[in-house]
């Protein structure tokens, strides 16, 4: 972690010398702690995200091999597609770029999330890149494909985005709006980020799409656990060829999920 994100995950940092503290335990009972912790200090989530990248450019250079490769269902049957030019979808936010100091401020402060503080997170410039983004992002506009990145940042922060990502090494054209954001066009005000895909497929052959929610791939289905499942289902032969999914456990649709916990029935 470097020097810029420490004063935002300082809190999360010094919990260890807090758990003895009588004032600690709202803390403690945080329900972002154990998630923002193991995304900051596990190896493990380090070597998922290294892993995932390591899959994504290896379907890259399949991708590149194959003109009727397409991550985009809707492209499967398009009479020009071997002429379109190459291009991969990434999300943003805990994909090429790691929040988990934003979470671990919310997490210390025992606060919630708020546009108003994310707003300013996201001004600040200081998340790192997500484990194995930035070289895989080089080596695909190396290989001349063409990155984009559909995020739910809101147009406002667009620009601070943009600073964010060229200063930890994600290379941007001067020519080309290269990041969609939320209410950029009068059309893109939802969250849904299928009208952004549908509008960079009309131009582009889309090779890879990789995120860390499962809106990132497809329209957001119900919030029930259940159609959510069948969603994945659906497209079980794509996840790990043509979709490659990040960890994130700090947030999600899941937390909006009714289903109760599965449980062991004990004696």
């Amino acid at each position: 972690m470097s020097k810029r994100t420490i004063a935002w995950s300082a809190g999360l940092l010094t919990l260890g010398l807090l758990a003895g503290c009588a004032g600690s335990r709202p803390v403690l009972q945080h329900p972002g702690l154990l998630s923002t912790r193991w995304v900051q200090m596990s190896a493990e989530y380090t070597a998922l995200a290294l892993q995932a990248y390591e899959l994504a450019r290896r379907q890259l250079a399949q991708a590149l091999a194959d003109s009727t490769w397409t991550a985009y269902p809707a492209q499967t049957d398009a009479p020009d597609l071997a002429r379109r030019p190459p291009a991969v979808i990434v999300d943003v936010d805990e994909t090429v770029l790691d929040n988990s100091p934003y979470q671990a401020w919310l997490v210390a402060t025992g606060r919630s999330f708020s546009p108003k503080s994310w707003a300013r997170w996201v001004q600040a410039a200081q998340a790192e890149p997500v484990p194995g983004a930035v070289a895989f992002v080089q080596e695909a506009l190396r290989r001349g494909v063409q990155v984009f990145y559909v995020t739910n940042r809101t147009a406002d922060l667009e620009a601070a985005t943009r600073r964010n990502l060229q200063a930890v090494g994600f290379p941007l054209p001067d020519t080309l709006d290269v990041i969609l954001t939320r209410g950029e066009r009068p059309e893109w005000t939802s969250s849904d980020k299928e009208p952004r895909r549908a509008f960079l497929s009309r131009h582009y052959r889309i090779l890879l799409l990789i995120g860390d929610q499962l809106g990132d791939f497809v329209s957001e289905p119900e919030a029930s656990t259940e159609a959510r499942r069948v969603v994945v289902m659906r497209y079980r032969r794509w996840w790990g060829t043509r979709w490659i999914v990040l960890p994130n456990p700090q947030y999600g649709a899941w937390q909006r999920a009714s289903h109760s916990l599965r449980t062991w029935p004990g004696n």
